[in-house]
């Protein structure tokens, strides 16, 4: 049972410390003043005086037991419980009335006696009780309690019916009015445990209240069937075991009062649900009880009684039929509402799901994600053939669809491939698609697919990728990404079998203009090179900033030092022209070590990079220090040669 979003256990004011350890252990404690007082009704038996005075005592008891309870716990709705209080009252009025006062007369209880109305008052009111408790509870109305409280109370009536009614029909001493009054008390009792039972069947969070109350009318129920099979045997007598009965019903409809969960009882909303195990045998044993006592009733002579629970047995039949229908149908609707649930789930996810028959291709459940992934809902694609505008990321080539995760599910692997490309309104986005089998025992049943847009994180890993290898000051490639991209051009120059140039170049007087000017002058001449260094190359060569004031240049269409020269005297007359527009502090200057490799130089890049690195000092001793013969110095070496003179001016 689930409480009503909107009907909540209010609070109790000073919920804290001993006074709330009172109101919740009030219950026990009541529960153990009514077994003494059950323990003393025992032990003065032949008293009837102490008897009849402790029974009076323990009536009372479960009246301010009742209105206790309302004061403690406060419950939302408090009529039902003063209906109950007062139902219980006049219950003790008519026990001092009809026990009590003969005691203390010393006289014999009568039956019928005069009180007999103000009985019947108090059981109907507290049936009014009752009602008005499951009222107050009630959403839609439970159809399967209701069948279920009804089959309970035909049985219990089959029980009465030849226990008391078939005896005193037989043979007894009462009078047509006793008789009818043995009869109606555990009648009236069969209605208090119908209600009672009702409450009891959806009680959720209220059955530390709604247990007790079921009980109080078990008790009742029982009691008065006793009290008037004694009657009907004219063997009745005050004090006999049936008042004992009376007694537990007074405990469990006090101990339902005090109860923390009474709050509960009128604060719920109780819901309709499937019933458990232990209901539906309770349900089975009560269809049994008609027919059972039809065979009893047969077997002693009967002739009316028989047809009588004949007529109750088939209407049982019915009931049990219409109570199993209700469960099928509540089962339905429960698997019904959690296909819904699911079905929630997977359109609330972002992840496009694809759900197919693996022996006939066709689409069982697609959610709507799959749909905005794909730009066309893939419900209406039927086979294993692929979906239409995949394509091999960074390529126009359609997806290989015997590489589509979907085909390779067919055979039992679970499949990922995130290098898939959607074309969706003239844009490519970047595809993440899992596939798995679903299996029935040891056969592939369907196959589902998972969609998932990687396209943001494709570009942060892009992002990433770049921020590893591109400096972040002068935008070209950093160290790493310098040997990265030189490592695999100078594969390809030795496999194709032709030469290459490594420059290894220097700004001059780096640390004189951040010493002089400022480091943010340095970083501008830092820019400043690299933008004139990036001008000076063609597209498939490779530049980097190697360290603080030095650049690498790999020129990949240059193979001789007199190319080196060339591409040196271009750099030259671009950074003259700089300086005369630029209107900087400094004057810029780099110097520049070339080295040339081919197919038969051994060595890696680093080596390169080294020779190149002691050309460029060469070059920079040749001057003593002094400023070169322009703006750019040069100076190279092939392998094994010595150092060659620069040209030019």
């Amino acid at each position: 049972m689930s409480a009503d979003a909107g009907a909540r256990t209010p609070p109790i004011d000073g919920a804290g410390g001993p006074c709330r350890g009172v109101r919740e252990r009030s219950w026990l404690g009541y529960a153990i003043l009514c077994l003494a007082l059950l323990a003393a009704y025992v032990t003065a038996s032949g008293h009837d005086l102490a008897q009849a005075i402790v029974f009076t005592v323990a009536n009372l008891a479960s009246v301010l037991a009742i209105l206790v309870g309302i004061r403690l716990h406060r419950p939302t709705r408090r009529q039902p419980w003063y209906l109950l209080a007062t139902g219980q009252a006049v219950y003790l009025a008519a026990n001092i009335t009809w026990y009590l006062a003969p005691a203390v007369e010393g006289r014999p209880t009568a039956f019928p006696s005069p009180s007999a109305e103000l009985f019947l008052l108090s059981y109907l009111i507290s049936a009014l009780a009752l009602l008005q408790l499951i009222r107050a509870r009630r959403v839609g109305g439970d159809w399967s309690a209701m069948l279920d409280a009804l089959i309970i109370a035909i049985a219990f009536s089959c029980v009465n019916l030849v226990l008391v009614v078939a005896p005193q029909l037989a043979e007894t001493s009462l009078t047509p009015y006793g008789q009818l009054l043995a009869g109606i008390y555990p009648f009236l009792d069969m209605i208090f445990l119908v209600l009672a039972t009702r409450l009891f069947l959806g009680a959720g969070g209220a059955r530390g209240a709604l247990a007790p109350l079921a009980a109080w009318a078990a008790a009742l129920l029982l009691a008065d069937i006793a009290y008037g099979l004694g009657q009907v045997r004219s063997a009745g007598q005050d004090g006999d075991w049936s008042f004992l009965g009376y007694l537990v019903s007074f405990l469990f409809i006090g101990v339902a009062a005090l109860h923390p969960a009474m709050r509960a009882v009128t604060a719920e909303r109780e819901q309709p649900r499937v019933a458990g195990r232990v209901r539906l045998i309770a349900l089975g044993l009560c269809g049994i009880l008609a027919p059972g006592m039809v065979v009893a009733t047969v077997s002693k002579g009967h002739r009316a009684i028989p047809i009588i629970l004949a007529c109750a047995s088939a209407l049982m039949f019915v009931l049990l039929m219409l109570r199993v229908g209700d469960l099928i149908s509540k089962i339905i609707k429960a698997g019904r509402a959690e296909r819904q649930r699911l079905q929630q789930f997977l359109e609330a996810i972002p992840i496009g799901v694809d759900v197919r028959d693996a022996e006939t291709a066709r689409p069982v459940y697609v959610n709507k994600v799959a749909g905005r992934l794909l730009g066309y809902d893939p419900a209406q694609v039927i086979g294993y053939d692929g979906y239409p505008h995949l394509f091999t990321s960074g390529t126009a080539e359609p997806f290989p669809p015997e590489r589509l995760p979907l085909v390779q599910a067919l055979h039992g692997n679970v499949s990922s491939v995130d290098d898939i490309e959607v074309e969706h309104d003239a844009q490519r986005r970047h595809l993440r698609v899992v596939a798995a089998p679903i299996r029935e025992g040891e056969r592939i049943r369907y196959v589902l697919t998972a969609f998932t847009d990687i396209t943001a994180e494709h570009r942060m890993a892009d992002e990433l990728r770049q921020l590893a290898v591109v400096d972040e000051l002068t935008g070209v490639n950093n160290r790493r990404g310098f040997l990265l991209a030189a490592r695999t051009e100078l594969a390809l120059a030795r496999q194709a079998r032709r030469a290459g140039v490594l420059l290894f170049i220097d700004v001059d007087g780096l640390k004189a203009i951040n010493d002089r000017h400022g480091h943010s002058s340095g970083d501008s001449a830092l820019l400043s090179a690299a933008d004139l260094l990036r001008a000076s190359i063609r597209r498939r060569d490779v530049l980097g900033r190697i360290g603080g004031d030095e650049f690498c240049v790999m020129l990949t269409e240059a193979s001789t030092l007199s190319d080196a020269d060339q591409w040196a005297g271009r750099l030259r007359e671009r950074v003259a022209r700089h300086n005369e527009s630029a209107h900087e502090h400094y004057r810029l200057a780099v110097t520049v070590g070339a080295t040339v490799f081919d197919h038969d130089t051994p060595g890696t890049i680093e080596d390169l990079m080294a020779r190149a690195d002691e050309a460029m000092y060469q070059a920079r001793a040749q001057d003593d220090g002094r400023p070169g013969k322009g703006p750019v110095r040069i100076n190279g070496r092939a392998r094994g040669a010595r150092p060659h003179e620069p040209t030019g001016p």
